[in-house]
């Protein structure tokens, strides 16, 4: 007995994407990103402006990169200065469409934005795996 093959257009990304949105001010310290991190157990936190639009993600690995990795360093630089910006996908967009747009932009996150441009949610590679794995 085989598995029937898994098609990557199957579902939308809000059907996929877990967990609650965290997201951080694109003027906040590295160090309060690490912190927030470190608190949730997430791995990526959305950039917002001071008005709530997106404007970035910024990964565990960028803030891991910030070397001496001491809290004054952290301290001293913001988000922004090490975000990655991936084009939003949109709720409708396929687990491929997020898939692709992870390698194109060479990232492990990117968010999801209505047509009014709020955010929705955010999906990650754990996500797509997750969702390709069948659970």
């Amino acid at each position: 007995m085989t598995d029937a093959p898994v098609s990557p257009d199957m579902e939308h990304l809000t059907e996929i994407s877990l967990g609650a949105l965290l997201t951080i001010e694109d003027d906040q310290s590295l160090w309060d990103a690490w912190q927030l991190m470190f608190l949730s157990g997430r791995r990526h936190l959305v950039i917002i402006d001071g008005e709530g639009r997106y404007l970035g993600v910024v990964a565990d690995r960028a803030i891991l990169a910030e070397l001496p990795l001491t809290a004054e360093r952290l301290a001293e630089r913001t988000v922004r200065e090490v975000m990655a910006t991936p084009a939003a996908l949109h709720p409708d967009d396929s687990p491929r469409a997020a898939a692709q747009r992870m390698v194109d932009a060479s990232v492990e996150a990117v968010p999801i934005v209505d047509a009014a441009g709020r955010l929705q949610g955010m999906v990650t590679t754990s996500d797509l795996t997750r969702w390709l794995a069948g659970h």
